[in-house]
């Protein structure tokens, strides 16, 4: 499993970029995130300083992440 990953949504030129260090908080987003894309619409609810940052997902919205392993 891995301990660094980094989350990038939106398109190359204009995307959001999230941090996450802790397996618990990837694997709660990632959840979301699998969820969303097999439904084809849906909620992504990210933790960020304090706030929560929220995606409405659809086949349209970019995202992607790396993934480093445990070192």
């Amino acid at each position: 499993m891995a301990s660094d990953v980094t989350l990038y949504i939106g398109p190359e030129t204009a995307y959001r970029k999230f941090r996450f260090a802790h397996v618990s908080e990837w694997e709660a987003v990632r959840s979301q995130i699998t969820a969303a894309m097999d439904a084809g619409k849906g909620l992504i609810e990210i933790p960020w300083k304090g706030d929560t940052v929220v995606f409405v997902y659809s086949p349209y919205l970019m995202v992607s992440w790396v993934e480093k392993p445990a070192g």
